[in-house]
């Protein structure tokens, strides 16, 4: 497993497009909130949550499924399978090192630029900020490793256009209905809002910590790997270990 990791790391290292996609990730994370001109760290992460989340997270998923795809396209994959390399620890060394990799970059963005912004203006109103942003983190992490999953299930840039349209169309159309049906009640449109990773950063800057919004935050991760990580699974087993 060691080996896997390390030959990941090396990997993804050596491609410059990483090293761009890092600096676009954290300049367009970290950075893009403070064109709002916000007052203190409270109304940055309500800006980021608001604004900037969804789409930083399409971006996420995004960046982890083209360097998923890149690995399949350079046929690299199947110096693993012959190695003698089992296909769940194939799967879960790309999501550590692609999907952890994004995901601690975009949260350390997130976590100096709060910490240094909030001792300069302070944190305003809002409450328990890094407690707010470790539950932002695991939506982040979310949509890292389910971008590596579903390229891992297509095995090719296929998979990157089907996750752009599960990010884009999926979340976008459970919200969309959420605010039409649920219109004149706000908290009953937050609670379908907490299963959608386009929801739930609204609800984790501008609403209250509850143990039922961590609950869904939670388990929507957890069904989706599951899923995506299954799929992955079978159809490796069986496209490349014939």
């Amino acid at each position: 497993m060691n080996r896997l990791l390390k030959a990941e790391w090396y990997r993804m290292t050596k491609l410059m497009r990483f090293w761009l996609m890092v600096l676009v990730l954290i300049l367009f994370g970290a950075v893009v909130p403070f064109i709002n001109k916000p007052a203190n760290a409270g109304e940055y992460l309500m800006i980021a949550g608001s604004d900037s989340a969804m789409l930083m997270i399409v971006f996420v998923a995004m960046i982890s499924s083209v360097l998923t795809a890149i690995v399949f396209g350079n046929r690299t994959v199947y110096y693993e399978v012959m190695s003698g390399k089992r296909p769940m620890k194939i799967i879960i060394s790309k999501c550590l090192v692609i999907g952890g990799t994004i995901t601690g970059i975009m949260c350390l963005g997130y976590l100096v630029a709060v910490a240094i912004f909030g001792s300069i203006k302070g944190y305003g109103e809002m409450t328990n900020v890094y407690t707010r942003l470790l539950i932002f983190f695991v939506v982040i992490l979310h949509s890292s490793i389910v971008g590596v999953l579903i390229v891992t299930t297509f095995r090719s840039a296929i998979g990157a256009a089907f996750c752009y349209l599960r990010f884009m169309i999926v979340d976008t159309v459970i919200c969309s209905i959420a605010e039409f049906v649920f219109q004149d009640s706000p908290s009953k449109m937050m609670k379908v809002y907490r299963w959608t990773l386009m929801g739930e950063p609204m609800e984790i800057f501008a609403g209250k910590i509850s143990g039922g919004m961590i609950c869904a935050i939670i388990l929507s991760f957890a069904v989706e790997v599951l899923l995506w990580g299954g799929l992955s699974y079978i159809f490796m087993k069986k496209r490349l270990y014939k």
